[in-house]
């Protein structure tokens, strides 16, 4: 199980990314609904609309982001796993579109902040699809990564 306790040090800013009408796209909204309130971090579901939250994100100064969205990697579909924002700047992995690359060198050019990206393997993001079986899974494994830590 992946551990976050060791990552997420200081003011933490979790920015979920995503589009819920994108099948397993609308993973990273809805692990927003599930995590405010429940943990001690500022939590922003930035939908498909990430640059609108950057100067929100820059006000904060945080000493940790970590990215919640899809990411496209040699894995199974449902599978987390966790990247250095440098995982994606170099092509390493790839997101569903180009936006959250530019928004790692604009958080990385504009904060002090170590960022990290929490990715799930889509099974697919057709539009008007819902989640998968594989990312409603992965959204219980990513609720109990978070209550062992609370």
């Amino acid at each position: 199980m992946i551990n976050l306790k060791n990552i997420l040090k200081g003011k933490v800013v979790i920015l979920c990314l995503g589009n819920p009408d994108r099948g397993d796209d609308g993973i990273g909204p809805r692990v927003a609904s599930d995590l405010k309130e429940k943990v001690p971090y500022e939590v922003i579901d930035a939908g498909v609309t990430p640059e609108n939250y950057t100067g929100v994100i820059k006000r904060l100064n945080p000493d940790t982001i970590l990215i919640v969205d899809t990411v496209i990697f040699d894995g199974v579909p449902g599978e987390i796993r966790l990247f250095t924002g440098d995982d994606l700047r170099t092509g390493k992995i790839s997101t569903h579109d180009v936006s959250p690359k530019l928004l790692i060198e604009y958080l990385k050019s504009s904060t002090k902040a170590d960022i990290h990206i929490l990715g799930i393997n889509p099974k697919s993001n057709k539009f008007g699809e819902a989640l998968s079986r594989e990312a409603e899974e992965a959204l219980e494994r990513i609720d109990a990564i978070f209550k062992q830590m609370y």
